[in-house]
């Protein structure tokens, strides 16, 4: 697609989205707000709404559901929107008032919070006249919920993917929530706030059952790990250590489906296809293939059902696990790297190497920066030590895709990784392996263990 073609087909968009808008306006109705929320679903943090009203000649292209934008183009819609809104307004419900009320009255509640403060700034610039009157010539749209707000309104369905005023609404609503998220990592550091913004992801499960409950959880929302602590990390007790190195009878009862590796950058079982594909995805000659029952995935590697599975058993070479981590009190970033060196027997040994950094300007980077130089020291040890070929593990993506040039480098940090990568690859073959964070591998957890030690010594 050109970028004409582009232009042209954005342009269409924005008319598609604003028609409802414009449909109201010709009917009479003076402010045309939207009304959307976000927040509804996480463990814990408030639930947010936003309503926006949008002038007749807003003609910023773009605007969508805010699940569809990138972090990085909501902040700048945001950012658009409440400069050249008639009016707009945020409402928050805590996670006191959803445990209290549920969370769609909860969700209500913050809606009529964020109309009440819409209407303020309207009385701020002047634009309300009249005490009551002007309900009668303005319009909610609303997505999905039915709210009576004691004024006109109007509820559609996936309304921030069809409406305009929506989208906006459903955009500085999220950008709001997410940086609140943000600064409650700082708070209540260990749950991983600032990445999964209170959803519950396996590091949110992690640090509950690590650290407890903070003061902003959603109580009602975590019956059913108050019950069973594994509920909601990844459904599988058995599935501790992913590459499961014993099947037994719990494990073939709870597992649907398993993942045999023959040949790939681990042997083993494994409980899902995401740590599979971190074996085989970019291997060459890779064998794998799924089961439903555990004996056959066995069978197929050879073993005999209850022997060991030999997931550590690695084809020759040298590997390298890096991880970062940040101290929210001191500013300080440190990296933790496990390198994997094995021989054409199959044996392995490993050298653990670790970091600790004073850098104002990376450590706005916080983990990532830890992460990346991670990777450089375990160039440099290869460097130091003859190694000609490594593979790299890391679970920020970024890591890998800054140093492939499949990320644009936006700051002197990750620049300069890039062309340190780049430098590096003149005389070694460096590939960089994408795994998911605290899957269970024990040299990931490794090296984010010392990490974390690096900042503590």
């Amino acid at each position: 697609m050109t970028k004409q073609e582009r232009a042209e087909r954005d342009a269409a968009k924005l008319i598609e989205m604003r028609a409802r808008e414009d449909e109201l306006r010709a009917e009479g109705y003076r402010f045309v707000a939207g009304i959307d929320e976000v927040g509804r679903g996480p463990l814990a943090g408030p639930v947010y709404a936003a309503c926006v009203i949008l002038p007749e000649d807003f003609d910023v292209t773009g605007i969508n559901d805010s699940k569809k934008l990138s972090a990085k183009r909501r902040e700048e819609l945001s950012g658009i929107i409440k400069e050249r809104a008639v009016a707009w307004g945020i409402g928050i419900a805590d996670n006191h008032e959803i445990d209290e009320v549920n969370i769609l009255e909860a969700t209500k509640h913050a809606m009529k919070k964020a109309i009440a403060a819409t209407r303020d700034m309207l009385a701020e610039k002047g634009l309300l006249t009249g005490e009551g009157g002007e309900h009668k010539k303005d319009m909610l749209l609303i997505d999905a919920v039915k709210l009576d707000a004691g004024m006109p309104s109007e509820s559609i369905i996936k309304g921030d993917e069809k409406c305009l005023c929506i989208a906006a609404a459903s955009i500085v609503a999220k950008v709001a929530r997410d940086a609140y998220m943000t600064e409650m990592d700082a708070v209540y550091p260990g749950y991983d706030f600032a990445g999964n913004k209170g959803y519950g992801t396996a590091k949110h499960y992690e640090g509950l059952r690590t650290l407890g409950k903070t003061p902003i959880h959603r109580l009602t929302f975590l019956k059913k790990f108050d019950e069973n602590p594994e509920t909601g990390h990844d459904a599988r007790k058995a599935s501790k250590e992913k590459t499961a190195v014993n099947i037994d009878k719990e494990t073939a009862e709870v597992a649907k489906k398993v993942y045999a590796v023959r040949k790939g950058r681990t042997t083993g079982i494994f409980m899902n296809w995401d740590d599979c594909k971190a074996q085989v995805d970019g291997f060459a000659g890779a064998e794998y293939k799924s089961f439903a029952d555990p004996a056959e995935a066995m069978a197929y590697l050879g073993l005999a059902e209850g022997s060991a599975a030999g997931g550590e058993k690695f084809p020759e070479g040298v590997r390298a696990y890096v991880d970062g981590s940040y101290d929210n009190g001191s500013g300080r970033f440190s990296c933790g790297v496990v390198i994997v060196e094995t021989d054409a027997n199959g044996n392995s040994e490993t050298t653990e190497v670790n970091s600790a950094f004073d850098d104002t300007e990376a450590a706005q980077q916080r983990n990532v920066a830890g992460e990346i130089m991670g990777s450089k020291l375990a160039i440099d040890w290869c460097k130091a030590n003859g190694v000609k070929v490594i593979e790299i593990y890391h679970d920020y993506e970024g890591i890998g895709a800054w140093a492939d040039r499949k990320w644009k480098a936006n700051n002197p940090l990750t620049q300069g990784y890039r062309d340190f990568v780049a430098e590096a690859r003149k005389s070694m073959d460096i590939t960089f392996v994408k795994v998911k964070a605290h899957a269970g591998n024990k040299y990931n957890e490794l090296a984010d263990k010392l990490a974390k030690k690096a900042l503590e010594d």
